[in-house]
C-alpha cells in the first residue's frame, strides 16, 4: 500500500496554497520576451531547428513570445517563430490530481524558448493516452512549425507517463523522429496503468535518452521509488537519474525543473553542444546531485 500522504495529495494539489511560490513567481502572461539572449551568429547545433540556434541562456526566459492555442482539453502554448522553422513538441503529464494551471511556469519557459508546449487537461495522466492524444493534437493544429523532434515530461503519475508517452510516441511516429523524456519525481506503478503491458515492460521498451530526477525534500515519491524506474530501462538506452537538494513534491517542484528542461531538451532534441555542456554544468552547482547514470553521452 501506499503511503497515506500520496492519498492525501490529491486534496493538496487542489489547494492554491500548496503550490508554493514557483508557479506564480515564474509563469507567463503570454509572452516570452524577457531573460534569453539571442547570438545572431547562431552557436546552436547546428543540425536543429534554425530559429532557435543562438540561445546562451538556459536559466532565464527564453527570447520568444508565444500564444495559447488549446484544442479541447489540450492545453498549447506556440512560440512565434520565423515563418518555416521547424520546432520540437513537448509533453508535459501532470500529477494525479493536479492540473496544467499548477505546471505553467515550466510550459511557459518552454514555450519562452521556442518549443510547442503541451498539456492535456486530465487528473489520471500514467496511462500515456492522453499524452499521446496531445502530441498529435499539437501536430494536426500545428503542422507549420511543429517539427519532428518529442518530447515527452510529466511529475509523479505524470513521471511515469513520462515514460510510457516516449515509448508510445516512438512506436507511432517512428526512427525518423527524435525524442527525449524528462520525469520529475515519476511515481512508477501509481495511478492509470499503460494499455500495452505493466510500466516495467514499457520502460524496458523505450529506445531513447531518458532524464529523471528526485527531490531531498518529497516525502511522497522517495529515491529509491524513482530508482525502481531507472532500473526498468533496457541496458542500451541513455538514462540520468539525478537528485534536486530541497525539491519537494507538494508544491511541484516547477522551479528545479525550469533549471534542467530547457538545456536537457535543446540538447537532446536539437543537438545543442552549449546545452549539453550547460546540463552537465548543473551538477558541478548547489542543486543537483548524480544518483545513477548509463551509457553517458559526451558533448562535442
Amino acid at each position: 500500500m501506499f503511503p497515506k500522504q500520496v492519498v492525501l495529495a490529491a486534496v493538496c494539489m487542489f489547494s492554491v496554497a500548496c503550490m508554493g511560490d514557483d508557479l506564480f513567481d515564474e509563469i507567463g502572461q503570454g509572452g516570452g520576451g524577457v531573460g534569453g539572449t539571442v547570438d545572431p551568429g547562431g552557436q546552436g547545433s547546428g543540425n536543429g531547428a534554425s530559429c532557435l540556434q543562438g540561445v546562451t541562456d538556459f536559466g532565464t526566459r527564453g527570447p520568444f513570445n508565444h500564444r495559447s492555442a488549446n484544442s479541447g482539453r489540450v492545453k498549447i502554448e506556440v512560440p512565434v517563430v520565423p515563418a518555416g522553422c521547424k520546432v520540437p513538441v513537448v509533453h508535459l503529464a501532470n500529477g494525479t490530481g493536479a492540473s496544467c494551471f499548477m505546471y505553467g511556469a515550466v510550459l511557459d519557459t518552454l514555450a519562452s524558448h521556442g518549443f510547442i508546449a503541451a498539456c492535456y487537461e486530465t487528473t489520471n495522466t500514467g496511462s500515456g493516452v492522453e499524452g499521446l492524444e496531445a502530441i498529435r493534437t499539437v501536430y494536426r493544429n500545428h503542422s507549420d512549425i511543429a517539427g519532428p523532434m518529442i518530447g515527452s515530461a510529466g511529475h509523479s503519475q505524470g513521471g511515469q507517463a513520462a515514460f510510457v508517452v516516449q515509448q508510445l510516441a516512438e512506436s507511432e511516429f517512428g526512427a525518423g523522429y527524435k525524442y527525449a523524456g524528462l520525469a520529475m519525481e515519476p511515481a512508477s506503478g501509481f495511478g492509470d496503468q499503460p494499455r500495452s503491458g505493466s510500466w516495467r515492460s514499457v520502460y524496458s521498451r523505450i529506445q531513447s535518452p531518458m532524464f529523471m530526477f528526485s527531490g531531498t525534500a518529497d516525502i511522497l515519491v522517495s529515491r529509491t521509488w524513482v530508482s525502481l524506474g531507472f532500473n526498468a530501462l533496457n541496458d542500451q538506452v541513455e538514462a540520468y537519474h539525478w537528485s534536486a537538494r530541497g525539491a519537494t513534491h507538494i508544491p511541484v517542484p516547477n522551479r528545479v525543473t525550469q533549471e534542467v528542461a530547457v538545456p536537457w531538451f535543446r540538447w537532446k532534441l536539437l543537438g545543442d553542444q552549449n546545452a549539453c555542456r550547460a546540463f552537465k554544468n548543473l551538477l558541478g552547482g548547489l542543486t543537483w546531485s548524480e544518483v545513477d547514470s548509463q551509457n553517458v553521452a559526451s558533448c562535442q
